[in-house]
């Protein structure tokens, strides 16, 4: 069919760090990923995806890897607030439940789980390399 797509599409664009140690080769590169700063996700926590990465880099001195996001997001849902709030109790059962009935909006994307205990509510992202950024 004399397709010609000049197109390179690769995970973990961040943390390779390939629009800064190659800025002109990684030009217009695509990265599938769980999570950016750049997205409009936002929750009652830590507020937007860009407040948590400002606030991460505050704290730690470099910009927040998706791991770091999602781990959050996790702590979040499973031990500091979200679960416990709901489950008005600290017994195993009643917390197992409302983790599994878990609907929430974060910064890190929306968390719902199936029957398995999947995510079925956030989707992975794709980001593009332009101008180095």
């Amino acid at each position: 069919m004399h397709v010609d797509v000049p197109i390179i599409a690769k995970t973990h664009c961040d943390s390779a760090q390939i629009a800064e140690t190659m800025p002109e080769a990684s030009e217009n590169v695509f990265g599938a990923q769980q999570w950016h700063r750049s997205l409009t996700y936002k929750g009652d926590l830590f507020g937007s995806a860009a407040d948590f990465a400002a606030l991460f880099n505050k704290v730690y001195g470099y910009e927040a890897p998706y791991q770091a996001a999602q781990s959050a997001a996790a702590v979040y849902v499973f031990v500091f607030a979200d679960a416990f709030r709901r489950a008005r109790s600290l017994d195993p059962e009643k917390v197992r439940d409302a983790i599994a009935a878990t609907d929430l909006r974060t910064f890190f994307g929306a968390i719902k789980f199936d029957a398995s205990g999947k995510n079925i509510a956030k989707p992975m992202v794709l980001t593009q390399i332009v101008d180095g950024k």
